[in-house]
């Protein structure tokens, strides 16, 4: 049986999961606040990218 690589680092996927889970907070927090929701997704989409490059640097 040939072992298969992973499709994703372990790293890549720390990384991603972690940026997703505060960018979707991030957005519903947003959201919650009262801010329309297409500001919401950017700002979710910007602490998504902040929080990649923060955990790439700290990683």
């Amino acid at each position: 049986m040939d072992k298969e690589s992973p499709v994703l680092e372990l790293k890549a996927f720390v990384l991603l999961l972690f940026a997703v889970l505060v960018g979707c907070a991030t957005g519903v927090l947003t959201c919650l606040s009262g801010v329309k929701v297409p500001q919401a997704v950017i700002a979710g989409g910007a602490a998504a990218g902040a929080a990649l490059l923060w955990a790439k640097g700290v990683l």
